[in-house]
């Protein structure tokens, strides 16, 4: 690959990532605060979100295979392309029960775009900038997710104008991804490992996607509804979001310089620990704004790292073929947090009006941070 290759493909890439991360992290709040206003409970809103991780968990193994038939560039623009059109389509229809289909339909191309874009950025990094170069698709990722809920702050939640500004960026980014589509990286006809053993081969690398799916979900989706209940407005409630984004856009390349000098298991320990810290301190933060804004700031992005730690050393364990299976698992049991995650938390936040919301977040960083300690363990008196 030449310079110039490199360089184009860099800006598909990131393009690509931006556009699903402000997809993602416009429709999350919108769509919550949308049905909270017209009083459905925390166990809908938690279901309907839910509907994301069941599209994801649905088509994501497909992936590698539509990725073979129809070239990397051109399935991304085919999600870029349907992603928009669904975003559109959410506004234009008033039933909560077609949202359903709808939100299924943009969350088949949001995932799609999430797993070409990652085998991308992993295929074109080496082992010596891998950490940087997954950091930097992370802190794109982030921003995007703070572009989002900043445009609700500024123009609400309650016309046509969030949906057509998504669905804008989304579009915008088929420019860069046409014009590197010549540099995308082929997969061969050959298909990869299955899940099955993707998951048998690299257990404690994959977690880290299912964690942060079910994490993600409820500080991005269910936490404007835990801060309206807490006495924010719509648009402070949206900032909340923007607080973690900016937080985990600003975090990003320092932890993945971190994971090109250290030890990236324990770096994914000290990113997980984080989490539990944030959920227990939150309730006590919550009535001053701008110091709740400051704890979401370091929460939001050093939370972040579990996913991008995760990817880096999927890009350092898997290859080729290989590499596009592992980061199709590594999407879906991302989904499946994003399924489970939601309905948990949904109900605990109407059962402990709303800090049943924190109590399952900080159980989740409890369990998984004793996990790796486990798996570490297990390691060391193997190799022993």
């Amino acid at each position: 690959m030449t310079a110039a290759e490199r360089r184009s493909s860099l800006l598909a890439i990131l393009s690509a990532c931006t556009a699903f991360a402000i997809g993602m992290g416009l429709t999350l709040p919108l769509l919550s605060l949308i049905l909270e206003r017209r009083g459905f409970p925390g166990s809908v809103n938690g279901l309907n979100l839910a509907t994301a991780g069941l599209a994801a968990f649905s088509v994501t193994p497909q992936v590698p295979r539509l990725m073979r038939t129809f070239g990397t560039a051109t399935f991304i623009c085919g999600s870029l392309t349907l992603s928009a059109t669904a975003l559109v389509a959410l506004f234009e229809v008033p039933s909560l029960w077609l949202w359903f289909p709808l939100r299924f339909a943009l969350s088949i191309g949001l995932n799609g775009l999430f797993v070409a874009s990652e085998f991308w950025i992993n295929q074109l990094a080496n082992d010596v900038n891998r950490g940087r170069y997954i950091s930097l698709y992370g802190a794109c990722i982030s921003g995007g997710f703070g572009v989002g809920p900043a445009i609700l702050s500024v123009i609400g939640t309650r016309d046509f104008a969030p949906f057509a500004i998504g669905a804008t960026m989304l579009l915008l980014a088929l420019v860069p991804v046409l014009v590197a589509r010549k540099a995308a990286p082929q997969l061969d006809e050959t298909p990869g490992p299955s899940t099955w053993t993707v998951l048998r081969l690299a257990p404690t690398i994959l977690s880290a996607a299912l964690v942060f799916g079910a994490i993600d979900a409820g500080m991005a989706g269910l936490f404007p509804v835990y801060a309206v209940r807490s006495g924010y407005t719509e648009a402070h409630a949206a900032l909340a979001i923007t607080a973690m984004s900016l937080g985990s856009f600003v975090f990003q390349y320092p932890l993945g310089v971190l994971a090109d000098r250290m030890n990236r298991q324990t770096l994914l320990i000290i990113c997980a620990s984080t989490g539990i810290f944030g959920a227990v301190l939150t309730p006590f933060a919550i009535a001053t704004p701008m110091l709740a804004y400051l704890l979401l700031f370091v929460w939001g992005g050093i939370i972040m790292g579990v996913y991008t730690i995760g990817l880096t050393l999927l890009g350092e364990r898997f290859k080729g073929r290989d590499l596009a299976s592992a980061n199709a698992t590594y999407v879906m049991l991302y989904a499946i947090g994003l399924l489970g995650g939601p309905l948990a938390e949904g109900v605990a936040l109407d059962v402990w009006n709303p800090n049943g919301l924190m109590v399952v977040l900080a159980l989740i960083g409890v369990f998984y941070v004793i996990f790796l300690v486990v798996r570490g363990r297990s390691r060391t008196i193997a190799s022993a």
